[in-house]
């Protein structure tokens, strides 16, 4: 979908890998795509959904509301200066 944005949603430490599989389900679901997973000392995935799927879960992110999702951020490119 051409509406689709890229971000990073990282998950609360404790949360249980049927949460993160359960949103990875929504967002596919609505037409996104999981483009990175992370595990180890960051439990989360970035993804390229649609908008309102990300400002629903940043919605219920904010202010730590959300009993699994630490945060979602918009992914960016990081450069180095050189």
């Amino acid at each position: 979908m051409s509406d689709n944005k890229s971000f990073i949603v990282i998950f609360k430490k404790d949360a249980p890998q049927s949460e993160i599989d359960s949103q990875v389900s929504e967002i596919e679901s609505q037409g996104g795509k999981i483009t990175q997973k992370y595990e180890g000392l960051m439990k989360g995935f970035a993804a390229q959904m649609p908008q309102n799927i990300a400002l629903g879960l940043t919605s219920a992110s904010e202010g730590g509301k959300h009993p699994h999702i630490d945060y979602i951020e918009p992914d960016s490119e990081v450069r180095a200066g050189v």
